[in-house]
C-alpha cells in the first residue's frame, strides 16, 4: 500500500536500505493521532521486496503502529 506524498509535503522521511540497491522510504507521522513516531532501528522485508505488513514505530500516545510505506528510492 503506497500513501499520496502530497498530503505530507515538508515532512521528514526516514529510510532503510542502502542507497546503492534502492531505499525504502516511510513517513513517520501516526495514522490514528497525526503525531510524530520513533521509528525503529530496522525493519523486515518480504521476500520479493515490499516492507512486512507489520508494526515499525512507536507513537507515544497510539503505541505501536506501521508508518505509512511511500515507495523505493
Amino acid at each position: 500500500m503506497s500513501f499520496p506524498t502530497f498530503e505530507y509535503p515538508e515532512c521528514r522521511r526516514v529510510f532503510y536500505g542502502e542507497w546503492e540497491f534502492g531505499v525504502a522510504t516511510f513517513i513517520p507521522v501516526c495514522e490514528n493521532c497525526g503525531r510524530f513516531v520513533k521509528a525503529d532501528e530496522t525493519i523486515s522485508f518480504t521476500y520479493d521486496g515490499p516492507p512486512k505488513d507489520q508494526a515499525n514505530a512507536t507513537c507515544s500516545k497510539c503505541g505501536r503502529i506501521k508508518m505509512m510505506f511511500e515507495g523505493y528510492l
